[in-house]
């Protein structure tokens, strides 16, 4: 079984939202390759998280609570 990163895991739209803006921002695209790099969401820094949501355009919708942010259950798959 492979392990998967946390950009493998990421949900459609938001891996769509983060593509779309990494062709337009090198820090999207940092991001992605750093996301690329890492299986554990707790490797992220809190910036790395900050700059996800705002590149994933994901909306307050989606934050949820506590979990969403500190695990991204709101927006990865196991």
């Amino acid at each position: 079984m492979k392990i998967k990163s946390i950009y493998d895991r990421l949900l459609p739209d938001v891996k769509a939202s983060l593509q779309q803006n990494a062709r337009r921002y090198s820090t999207a695209k940092k991001l992605k390759y750093r996301l690329m790099s890492h299986i554990i969401w707790s490797d992220l820094t809190v910036e790395n998280v900050r700059h996800l949501y705002t590149y994933s355009n994901i909306g307050a919708n989606l934050v949820k609570d506590f979990n969403s942010v500190a695990y991204g259950d709101n927006i990865i798959t196991d």
